[in-house]
């Protein structure tokens, strides 16, 4: 409906309305605000991706102000953004540590952010259990590897998805044939 703003927006503009007691008049603070809300109406965004997406609008002092503010209100949150990213990528695209952790770096998710949204994840569904999810999917398009040729792309490939070698090995061992695992 033309004119209309989603909800989110609507709601994230009455609360910084006042900023400490303090009303907030600056027409570019108001911008940067709508923007923000509009993005975060969409989808969830880490702290550092907000920051690129507003930098297009101003300078970093006043885009930071806005970020505290987001975080104040819980609107932005990068410990929660990370393990929401984890957990989607590891259950609906079968992603491993590895590749979860550079996905996030590339996002500006802290180090520490990371460590804990991954450590939540594992003691949710485990290494191994995310693996062999995986590979029930990829084997159900894919025959199993008939020689040593296959079970090495077979191992680069989940390397590549981000799972750790003793954790390929481990789940290929129980997965394969006897004659192929010999092969890892």
């Amino acid at each position: 409906m033309p004119g209309s703003e989603p909800a989110a927006v609507e709601a994230t503009t009455v609360f910084f309305e006042t900023q400490q007691g303090i009303p907030v008049d600056s027409d570019l603070q108001k911008r940067l605000r709508k923007k923000a809300g509009i993005l975060l109406a969409r989808r969830a965004y880490s702290r550092g991706e907000m920051r690129q997406k507003l930098l297009e609008m101003a300078e970093q002092s006043l885009v930071e102000t806005v970020l505290d503010r987001l975080e104040e209100l819980d609107l932005l949150n990068d410990r929660d953004y990370a393990y929401n990213f984890s957990l989607y990528r590891v259950g609906r695209e079968g992603w491993g540590p590895g590749k979860i952790r550079d996905a996030l770096q590339r996002r500006h998710v802290s180090d520490p952010d990371i460590a804990a949204a991954l450590d939540r994840v594992r003691s949710l569904v485990g290494d191994s259990y995310a693996l062999e999810e995986y590979l029930k999917r990829h084997f159900a398009k894919r025959s199993m590897p008939e020689d040593s040729r296959g079970v090495r792309n077979l191992v680069n490939h989940l390397h590549r998805r981000g799972y750790g070698r003793d954790t390929i090995v481990d789940v290929l061992k129980r997965k394969l044939p006897a004659e192929m695992a010999r092969h890892l």
